[in-house]
């Protein structure tokens, strides 16, 4: 088997809701899905989402992933229900394209291929895990996630890069922090907005929210469906909280 395939599984197997010892000990907030502002603060507008909603009212978004499945409990699912409760009057289309095992650079072509499709107006790139799990040159993933992001813009699209999944597990396996710093350089340089997956997902495992580690298949699902819902959810809230800065008129 594959090295990258063996650690694929390794994050699906690991992933699992906490000892009940671990979620006695810790206090969780009335949001369980919260995370502090040294994780994560929306910060920005999303510009192009906002003319594209106020020449025709829709909102089409574009999902692009290294996965191979889309299951219904999935983030981006539960993106789409989120924001057409947030944005009623409009029309929300989340669209999943699935690059199973790519690199950035392998999933150009289907990025390219796929925003002509569907003349999205986000996009929220996942990206980074078959990088650092293949050890690609952090150099080589910058290149290509700058020429991503270049074609997106071109095409009148926003975009939101999403990075990996954490567990303690692969953390030993895997040096994502190259790969995290690269995403962090390229949405400060290239009018981007990062989504911390990585550090999400860490924070809620310090907290005692979620745990990683092998046990019962009804945990590991528990533990999935809370993930999910909370990236859903807070994806949700940055995407309808930066449209609507994008509308405000400049003071």
């Amino acid at each position: 088997m594959k090295r990258a395939t063996v650690l694929t599984l390794a994050v699906l197997a690991g992933l699992t809701a906490p000892p009940a010892a671990a979620q006695a000990a810790s206090e969780t907030p009335a949001d369980p899905c919260a995370v502090p502002e040294s994780v994560y603060t929306i910060d920005g507008a999303l510009p192009r989402a906002w003319e594209r909603l106020k020449r025709g009212g829709a909102l089409p978004i574009l999902v692009l992933n290294s996965a191979s499945s889309r299951p219904d409990t999935a983030y981006p699912a539960l993106l789409e229900k989120e924001l057409a409760a947030r944005l009623p009057d409009r029309k929300i289309s989340v669209t999943v394209r699935n690059a199973p095992g790519a690199t950035a650079q392998e999933m150009l072509p289907v990025l390219n291929r796929e925003l002509a499709a569907s003349a999205a107006s986000l996009l929220v790139w996942q990206v980074g895990t078959a990088d650092a799990m293949r050890n690609i040159g952090p150099d080589s993933f910058g290149e290509a996630l700058g020429h991503g992001i270049a074609a997106a813009q071109e095409r009148g699209a926003d975009v939101i890069l999403m990075d990996m999944q954490y567990s303690p597990q692969t953390t030993q396996l895997i040096t994502f922090q190259p790969y995290l710093d690269y995403v962090e350089w390229m949405s400060q340089n290239s009018d981007v907005v990062h989504f911390p997956r990585f550090e999400m997902m860490r924070h809620w495992f310090e907290e005692g929210r979620v745990g990683f580690a092998p046990d019962s298949k009804a945990e590991k699902l528990q533990a999935y469906q809370f993930v999910h819902r909370c990236l859903g959810r807070i994806l949700a809230d940055t995407v309808s909280t930066m449209i609507d800065r994008a509308g405000r008129p400049a003071p």
